[in-house]
């Protein structure tokens, strides 16, 4: 495939668009589904575990993957679509920056936890990742 094209002034404006109302409507659902995580105990660790913004995560890499590999496989990185869903939709909707902020106060409290937790959420997004190539077209 050729990524190669002109883009003229009103695509490069669409596309900015397009990337905004996806990011817009995708951080207002991360936001709304993050006061559903109770507040931190600040006796262990285990309560500073980001459980819904990793659930977020976790479903936003399944998600992704599912769309790349059916309805949005053969399309171009700058087509409208794409760019509405995996740019903006799914990029606002997950979070990885809060999850490093969220290790880094763990960290604090146990490095060992911190690691733990890490390697958990990374196998769990790799296991997503994973799930949603699965029925994927060869």
């Amino acid at each position: 495939m050729n990524t190669r094209r002109a883009v003229t002034p009103k695509m490069f404006f669409t596309s900015i668009a397009v990337v905004a109302l996806g990011g817009f409507v995708g951080t207002i659902i991360r936001d709304v589904l993050m006061k559903l995580q109770p507040a931190a105990n600040q006796s262990t660790w285990v309560s500073h575990i980001p459980w819904v913004l990793a659930a977020i995560n976790i479903s936003g890499i399944y998600l992704a993957t599912k769309l790349l590999v059916g309805p949005l496989r053969d399309k171009h990185f700058d087509n409208p679509n794409r760019l509405l869903l995996i740019t903006g939709l799914l990029g606002g909707y997950t979070s990885y920056s809060a999850i490093f902020v969220t290790l880094s106060g763990i960290w604090h409290l146990s490095v060992p936890a911190a690691f733990l937790t890490f390697s958990c959420l990374f196998i769990l997004s790799l296991f997503s990742g994973w799930l949603g190539l699965q029925g994927a077209k060869k």
